[in-house]
């Protein structure tokens, strides 16, 4: 039995990665696997039993039963070394929850803070020209208020009894820059001290968090282990393959993050009060955290301390005396703030100096209005013009207005070109928007989120636009399935990339955005981090001995399939390589200036941006296909020795005839990809290309119609695509994008960079690594108020049926993918060979030469039946005129196969022209015949001589050369006739006459080398 006498807290939590960490949820894969599994189980129970006749050829037929064998043991051991693997990646996952992972993960947090608070610019607010102390008094719980103090904030805060803070003051009183002092000084605290190391005992690390993007609805530690994770992903990281939320979360967990959440005031009304339980709820337990707010928003949602335990302390108003010295430091008697200075000392309650006074013990204030009147000819006197000013509302008012009057003066066009009234609505637009997404930083990365959807898929035209256009240049005939429709496969392949761009225009949810990339070098330290640990390395030597071993094998094999399995294997171990030791994420807050970041992620996307596009599944698929075939394939066919040149074209009629037979694994595939891989499928439809390729080219009418050029401008143009894809979902193409279309709009400027530049010159905006933020939120919420309510951005609304519309175009988009692969490249009909048209035969003949073998007789050609007793027909004859004997003839014949039944127009031309090799009587050749191979003529040649009858000429028997060329799907004939010429003369001028013809026809390059023919010496 179990007593529990109080508990504090029972908590559930399931730590689950999002976008950001990279990982799917183990959940969907999991039961997707097993669906997968006894889908295969259940078709091999059928084959056991049902014994059901297979639909392929009787030779070729393994059986029903020992294809139920082969496939129930293939479930079995993909099933078992699927739980193996779900075990290993278990364990994995949990390496990182050991103390010295946590410990390093610490480490490179306190690192990374530590640069990044200690080059924020606010400090330079702060100490120019002499830092302002700022005092704050403690609240008493009793309602009450104790003295101003100053001093370490992080001294007491290590006093407060649970290390739970509130920051409380006035708009612009520096809460956020204590909130930072406090940080700061918690993080030197931790720093190293004569070289002992990190102090890991001194505490968590402040980790500062603004709240204004927080949405109540969501968790608030999950939240801020979210915020951690995007900003900070390499110290969330501590091994390899470790989820970057997780590990904050568990840092957080285990209190080795001091929360420090900024802005509680800047949450919406309407929410606030959930906000608070919420953060009630999540810091139970005596959780540690710091929270700064306005007071009043503060108050009205305050918990009792009885059950909201926690410190408070209140900002007060600068002095008098820190005032004059801010403003008129060292006490000149001649600056224009000292007649103001004087007046304000002693002001009667209610008069135009007491109000300015108050207002100028506001550090913001006190800061906007040094710079405001540091002008020349600005006069800080107008400040009190009696009646000016109703209250000190309007006198901050006017303060954030000369401020701004002041940095966006006409020099500013002076120095940038744009005038300064544009200068500023390019500022206010920009503040608008951050406004209404309650956003602290500008991210140059996220700008697109401004741009609508359509807009930003039209980055994705080029891709797929070449895609189709490579498709259109392989002409892989039409489309088999359904026949009826008519299209050719490329157009059917078109359409798939329309529901893609669809897909992606109409999305329920917004694609993963790519953070900022950078290329780094290859070290050994990256190595060995890359393969850490005794099954990383046993993983990389056996991966290097299979590649070393398949692609050995590949020379025996003779097998296109398994030339694109070891192709695909080898581009998964590129693209790994690639992925782990040359492209990681760039810590957007730990670079040296946005234009750097931009640079830095320039130079990754168009070196690195094509490793992008693939993903996991897609290769997957490339790899495991076509070696699971070949596998089924040669375990039925063990023991016939010639069936290495049948498995290509065997395996895939296989899966095609099995997919047809049985529809429902067809739709289990296809519904377990959309829901799976949703998110993936836009860049698996730019890599159909490589899948249709070698389907198409392993089916019986397309043998030998594929040629190396085809392969080697697939691959390269794929390539193409996919940097293409890369660089339009990358940062720096969506900023390209966003840039763009917000110039065109008038919203911002085309030189975006160089205008967010000069606004932090100017005092603006401040910079934080590679992003801005404005100097102060009021002053964002200031310039946002000058913008028209129609130029903000509207709030993004889900219609309805938006999921079910997007789910439905998944869906298509999987089976239009089925549809042309398995039901089009790989039962494509083909139209024709790859030699699709020739020029006539007579301009295959060249007129020098015939002017050179005739004597330089006019003579002209003829298509016209020969007399000359043979079944060969040529398409040209050239022969003497009449009036001179007729001792010379020239034929030239052309012939173009095509696809008949299931034999490919080079197939069938190919075994056509075998059968002609020791026909000579085809061509007239009675007597003195002779046949044998030629080399060097296309891709086969034959030369046959001998002595034929012409009838045309007196029914004489002459000596003849006859060469005939196979290049692809053509024959090519040129025959040589010559009277009182010896054998070698007509086989000389026959071979000259076959190279010239090969040449014109665009089959042969030019040979300048090669003699013309000359006129017979008799």
């Amino acid at each position: 039995m179990i007593q529990i006498a109080h508990v504090d807290r029972l908590e559930l939590a399931a730590v689950t990665g999002g976008p950001s960490d990279g990982h799917r949820r183990l959940g969907a894969e999991s039961w997707s696997g097993w669906v997968a599994g006894l889908a295969g189980a259940a078709l091999a129970v059928i084959l056991l039993f049902a014994r059901p006749d297979l639909p392929l050829p009787r030779g070729l037929d393994p059986g029903p039963e020992a294809a139920g064998r082969l496939l129930l043991t293939g479930v079995l051991v993909l099933s078992a070394g699927r739980w193996v693997l779900l075990r290993a990646r278990g364990r994995r996952m949990r390496r990182w929850l050991s103390d010295p992972h946590l410990a390093r993960a610490v480490e490179d947090l306190t690192e990374d803070l530590s640069l990044r608070y200690g080059g924020d610019e606010r400090w330079e607010l702060i100490r120019n020209p002499e830092p302002i102390e700022v005092p704050w008094r403690e609240e008493e719980q009793g309602g009450g208020a104790g003295a101003p103090c100053g001093g370490s904030i992080a001294a007491y805060f290590r006093a407060t009894p649970a290390r739970r803070l509130v920051i409380m003051g006035g708009p612009g009183a520096g809460k956020s820059v204590l909130a930072l002092r406090l940080a700061a000084e918690l993080l030197q605290e931790r720093q190293p001290r004569d070289g002992q190391g990190p102090r890991d005992g001194q505490g968590p690390v402040p980790v500062i968090v603004p709240l204004a993007s927080w949405d109540p609805r969501e968790g608030l530690y999950p939240w801020i282990a979210r915020h951690v994770a995007a900003e900070h992903a390499r110290a969330c990281t501590p091994v390899t393959g470790a989820p970057p939320v997780a590990v904050a979360l568990v840092l957080l967990r285990t209190r080795r993050i001091l929360p420090i959440l900024d802005g509680f005031d800047e949450i919406p009304a309407d929410v606030r009060k959930r906000a608070m339980r919420r953060l009630r709820e999540g810091t139970k337990g005596g959780f540690p955290f710091v929270l700064t707010s306005r007071q009043d928003e503060y108050r009205e949602h305050a918990p009792e301390q009885n059950v909201f335990a926690r410190s408070e302390i209140t900002l007060c108003p600068l002095a008098d005396s820190a005032v004059a010295a801010y403003l008129n430091p060292g006490g000149r008697p001649r600056s224009r703030w000292t007649e103001v200075l004087s007046r304000l000392e002693g002001a009667a309650d209610g008069s135009p100096e007491d109000r300015l006074r108050s207002v100028l013990q506001v550090p913001l204030m006190a800061n906007l209005a040094r710079e405001a009147f540091s002008e020349e000819g600005a006069d800080p006197r107008e400040l009190l013009v009696p009646g000016a000013f109703a209250d000190t509302t309007a006198i901050e008012r006017r303060l954030y207005d000369a401020y701004l009057d002041a940095i966006y003066s006409p020099s500013h066009e002076e120095r940038t070109g744009w005038d300064p009234p544009t200068a500023r609505a390019w500022a206010g637009f920009l503040a608008a928007r951050m406004k209404a997404d309650n956003l602290e930083n500008l991210a140059w990365w996220r700008l697109d989120e401004h741009v609508p959807r359509h807009v930003r898929v039209l980055a994705l035209v080029p891709a797929f636009t070449l895609s189709v256009a490579l498709m259109v240049r392989l002409d892989l005939g039409s489309w088999g399935w359904p026949a009826s429709i008519g299209l050719s496969l490329w157009q059917a392949y078109a359409i798939v990339c329309a529901l893609a761009l669809l897909h992606t225009a109409l999305s329920a949810a917004d694609e993963e955005l790519s953070p900022p990339q950078q290329i780094v070098r290859p070290t050994g330290t990256r190595l060995r981090e890359a393969v850490r640990g005794r099954r990383g390395r046993t993983l990389a030597v056996f991966t290097a001995a299979c590649l070393a071993a398949g692609w050995a094998t590949t020379v025996f094999t003779r097998s296109g399939l398994w030339l694109w399995a070891m192709t695909a294997i080898t581009w998964v171990t590129v693209r790994w390589c690639g992925r782990r030791l040359l492209l990681v994420a760039d810590d957007p807050f730990l670079a040296r200036s946005p234009g750097a970041l931009l640079r830095s992620d320039r130079r990754a996307t168009i070196v690195l941006g094509w490793l992008r596009t693939a993903g996991p599944p897609v290769l997957t698929v490339l790899c495991a296909v076509p070696l699971l075939l070949l596998g089924i394939w040669f375990a039925a066919r063990a023991g016939d020795a010639s069936a290495v040149f049948s498995a290509d074209e065997s395996a895939v009629g296989f899966l095609v005839d099995v997919l047809t037979a049985s529809p429902f694994i067809v739709a289990i595939a296809i519904l377990n990809g959309a829901w799976s891989y949703r998110d993936r499928l836009v860049p698996l439809t730019l890599v159909l290309p490589l899948i249709m390729l070698p389907l198409y080219a392993v089916t019986p009418a397309a043998q030998g119609a594929v040629t190396t050029g085809d392969w080697a401008f697939t691959v390269l143009a794929t390539l193409v695509c996919w940097l293409l894809h890369g660089t339009a979902v990358s940062a720096w193409g969506r900023f390209q994008v966003a840039r763009l279309y917000l110039a065109a709009t008038g919203s911002l400027p085309l030189r975006l960079m160089a205008f967010l530049k000069d606004a932090h010159q100017r005092g603006v905006l401040r910079q934080s690594g590679g992003a801005y933020s404005f100097r102060h939120i009021e002053l964002r919420d200031r310039l946002a108020q000058a913008v028209a309510a129609e130029t903000r951005r509207d709030a993004r609304r889900q219609f309805r049926g938006r999921q079910l519309t997007s789910g439905a175009l998944a869906l298509t988009l999987i089976a239009g993918s089925y549809a042309v692969t398995l039901e089009g490249a790989a039962q494509a009909a083909l139209v024709t060979g790859p030699i699709r048209s020739l020029p006539a035969a007579c301009s295959l003949l060249d007129g020098e030469h015939i002017a050179e073998l005739t004597g330089g007789t006019d003579t002209s050609p003829s298509t016209t039946p020969t007399s000359v007793l043979s079944r060969w027909e040529p398409g040209c004859v050239i022969a003497e005129q009449p009036s001179f004997p007729r001792t010379v003839r020239i034929e030239a014949g052309t012939r173009i196969f095509e696809p008949f039944f299931d034999l490919s127009a080079v197939t069938l031309a190919s075994r056509q022209f075998a059968s002609w090799r020791s026909s000579s009587f085809r061509f007239g050749l009675v007597t003195e015949a002779d046949s044998r191979s030629l080399e060097g003529f296309g891709d086969e040649a034959h030369l046959h001589t001998g002595r034929h009858l012409v009838d045309d000429v007196g029914r004489q028997v002459l000596l003849a050369a006859v060469v005939e060329v196979r290049k692809d799907n053509v024959v090519i004939t040129v025959r040589y006739t010559e009277e009182h010429a010896d054998r070698e003369r007509v086989t000389e001028v026959a071979q000259a006459l076959a190279r010239t013809a090969l040449r014109k026809a665009g089959l042969a390059p030019a040979d300048h080398g090669t003699p013309a023919p000359q006129a017979s010496p008799g």
